[in-house]
C-alpha cells in the first residue's frame, strides 16, 4: 500500500512541475520581478477601472465550462492603463477563490441531496486529504477536471482550510501565466511602435 501511496505521490508531483513548467517561460521572471518591483496598490477611481474589475472578478467566479467566451480586450486595455498586474493577480486570485468555494458548496448540497444530510468530513485518510496539497495545485491548470475536483471536494466534506491556501498560491500562477507574455507583449509592441 505504501509502494502505491508513493507512486500516486510521484505521478501528482510530476504533473505539478509539469503543469508549473508550463506557465513560467524563461524571459518571465526577469517580467516578474519588474513589477514585484513596481507595486502599486492604489485602484484608479474611474469607471472603466471599476467596470474592467467587475467584469473580471464576475468573469472568475464562473465555472470553467461557463467561460465561453474571453474578456481579454477589457482586461488588456486595463493592463494598458497602467493597472498594476500584481495587484490585478490577486485580485482575480481571490475572484477565482470565490468561484472554486461556491462549486464546493454545490458539491455539499448535492451530498445533502443524495444522502439526506451533510454528513460529516471526510475520514483523514481519505486520498484528498493526503494528497490535498497536489490536487489543489492543480485545479486552477485543470479546466473541467478541476471544477470536478472542487464539486467532489465539497460531496465529500473536505476540510476548506486545507485547501484555500493551495488554491489562492495555485491562482494567482494561473492568472501570471496570462499576465506576464500579455505585458511582455505590450512592451514589445510600444518599443516597435516608438522605434
Amino acid at each position: 500500500m505504501n509502494k502505491l501511496r508513493k507512486e500516486i505521490v510521484a505521478i501528482l508531483a510530476i504533473v505539478l512541475i509539469v503543469s508549473v513548467g508550463l506557465t513560467v517561460y524563461i524571459e518571465e521572471p526577469f517580467t516578474f520581478t519588474k513589477y514585484v518591483s513596481e507595486i502599486n496598490l492604489d485602484i484608479p477611481n474611474d469607471n472603466f477601472t471599476q467596470f474592467a474589475l467587475l467584469v473580471t472578478i464576475g468573469y472568475d467566479m464562473l465555472p470553467t465550462v461557463a467561460q465561453q467566451f474571453s474578456i481579454g480586450a477589457i482586461t488588456v486595455q486595463l493592463l494598458m492603463t497602467g493597472f498594476s498586474p500584481i495587484l490585478f493577480g490577486i485580485i482575480s486570485a481571490f475572484a477565482l477563490l470565490v468561484g472554486q468555494m461556491i462549486l464546493y458548496l454545490v458539491g455539499m448540497f448535492v451530498r445533502r441531496i443524495h444522502t439526506g444530510n451533510f454528513g460529516n468530513i471526510a475520514p483523514h485518510n481519505h486520498w484528498l486529504h493526503k494528497y490535498h496539497f497536489l490536487v489543489f495545485l492543480t485545479v486552477p491548470f485543470l479546466g473541467l477536471v478541476g471544477d470536478g475536483a472542487m464539486l467532489y471536494s465539497g460531496h465529500q466534506k473536505i476540510n476548506p482550510l486545507k485547501m484555500i491556501p493551495f488554491l489562492l498560491i495555485a491562482n494567482f500562477a494561473s492568472t501570471m501565466r496570462w499576465i506576464l507574455p500579455t505585458l511582455a507583449e505590450l512592451e514589445l509592441t510600444d518599443v516597435v511602435q516608438n522605434g
